[in-house]
């Protein structure tokens, strides 16, 4: 089991370097993308919400699935047509997630230090950093979104490095 969690680490480290590098290298394009596709997601979403609904009138209507579907609809095509009001939404988002995973990283840190690993202060110092990260992308977003999307991809890779990192680092203290 434990083996099957430090691969889902090492994986999910792997696909946030990656995440990270695109958003570095295309911020513009990346970010009007992303908002687009989840627009696309929300329509076809409130589609399937309204035929659910359609099919149900031959037997019990269900109006959640009418109202839900109108909603997601509107919202679908008003993400469509303003991506970047959905792209304002995005740095606050990832900050947030960012500082949480610095909070778990931080515990962690001191459970490497309770286990008697010697360099734990590293990994505190990098989980510090990341919340550091996090508390910008939260308190203080940039003017200018291309900057903003490659500060986001810059902690994305130094998320995927730190993870990478700490599963390696489990992985030998397991072993012993």
């Amino acid at each position: 089991m434990l083996k099957t969690i430090r691969g889902s680490l090492v994986l999910t480290s792997v696909l946030y370097i990656v995440l990270g590098v695109i958003l570095m290298l295309f911020p513009g394009s990346a970010l009007r993308w992303a908002s687009m596709a989840i627009g696309a997601a929300t329509l076809c979403w409130g589609g399937l919400r309204l035929a659910a609904y359609q099919r149900s009138r031959e037997t019990i209507p269900q109006r959640f699935d009418l109202i839900f579907g109108i909603i997601l609809v509107l919202l679908g095509l008003f993400l469509l047509i303003s991506p970047q009001f959905l792209a304002s939404l995005i740095p606050f988002a990832l900050g947030v997630y960012i500082l949480v995973d610095s909070v778990g990283s931080i515990k962690e840190a001191l459970d490497l230090k309770a286990l008697g690993f010697d360099r734990w202060w590293a990994s505190f110092a990098a989980a510090l950093v990341l919340g550091v990260l996090g508390l910008i992308m939260v308190f203080r977003p940039f003017s200018v979104m291309a900057h903003l999307v490659t500060f986001i991809g810059l902690s994305f890779v130094f998320d995927g490095v730190y993870t990478l990192i700490n599963a390696i680092v489990a992985g030998r203290l397991n072993s012993r």
